[in-house]
């Protein structure tokens, strides 16, 4: 039997919950909101790890939940005549969980072996399942505690982290995800907390965006659509090896905005904008930060939130 090792683990952290996972694998399936919600997290061949959950309303009877999994695995398994096999909470691995209750734990085999991990957390009232696969000819005795050990979670109420591929962020209290981008070499998360928006991104091949163009064209040419209706003034400093672009933005006057080609009623909101934009060269990173408002009294603190968006390196 192969011993599955790896050398780097990095942060994954989605919803306020979080864990460590090996560097080879990354998000092949992200859906849900904050009370219910799913992601699958791929290697370059199989899917490795599927984390889900969901609102508790305060039921933490986790082992009712494990015991009708099994029995519709044992169904399953009788429908499709395949062979299953249940290990219900087996000593091969040592759980260290202060901050979960009723933990359950269990291993089962098929084409797969999948070891499966349930438990509530008593933090934001959410029940939560681990599924870690490995192939029937794999050890991975040494991967489990290091993983499923890191496993944390976040009250409601206060600041989320987010860690995906190689960026680490922060979303404020009461800001909720609405949508989010996953292409090849951006990472584009978007929040809402009423009329204010957060935005924050991270772009791979920097040296390469930056090679035939300077960071304030790339910026106005990239979010042309974002800057449409907004008159923005830059300022541009060199740090060392890396270059910092800040950005204010007011609203264009109505009469520039009756010019753009749109229909009259199809009026966008008439916001202000904060940004930072900025290059990481050891890691060949371009962040971008904005701040979207209307009233100075509810104008974001964009330092704050720049302070918490780092490269994973």
């Amino acid at each position: 039997m192969k011993n599955l090792i790896f050398d780097e683990y990095i942060p994954f952290a989605w919803h306020g919950i979080g864990l460590n996972i090996p560097s080879e694998w990354n998000p092949g399936k992200i859906s849900g909101e904050a009370n219910s919600g799913e992601v699958r997290l791929d290697d370059s061949q199989i899917a490795r790890l599927e984390l889900e959950w969901k609102e508790a309303r305060g039921d933490d009877r986790v082992a009712q939940i494990v015991d009708r999994y099994i029995e519709g695995l044992a169904k399953n398994a009788k429908k499709q005549k395949s062979r299953l096999r249940v290990e219900r909470d087996p000593k091969a691995i040592d759980l260290d969980l202060p901050t979960m209750q009723n933990t359950q734990y269990f291993v089962w085999q098929s084409r797969y072996t999948v070891h499966t991990l349930a438990t509530y957390s008593p933090a934001s009232d959410r029940l939560i399942f681990i599924r870690i696969m490995g192939r029937t000819d794999e050890n991975l005795d040494a991967v489990l505690p290091l993983v499923l050990n890191t496993l944390r979670d976040t009250p409601p109420g206060g600041p989320l982290t987010w860690a995906l591929y190689d960026m680490i962020c922060q979303s404020p209290p009461e800001y909720e995800l609405e949508n989010f981008e996953l292409k090849s070499g951006h990472i584009g998360l978007r929040f809402q907390k009423d009329s204010t928006r957060l935005n924050i991104d991270r772009f791979s091949l920097a040296r390469t965006i930056l090679n035939s163009k300077d960071l304030d064209e790339w910026y106005v040419e990239f979010f042309t659509k974002d800057l449409r209706h907004i008159h923005i003034e830059t300022d541009i400093q060199t740090l060392g090896t890396n270059i910092v672009l800040s950005v204010n933005g007011h609203p264009k006057s109505r009469w520039q905005g009756f010019l753009q080609p749109l229909p009259f009623w199809n009026m966008r909101p008439r916001q202000n904008l904060s940004g930072r934009i900025w290059t990481d060269m050891e890691t060949n990173k371009i962040f971008v930060v904005q701040t979207f408002w209307k009233k100075s009294e509810g104008a974001p603190n964009l330092d704050a939130y720049c302070k918490d968006v780092t490269a994973i390196s």
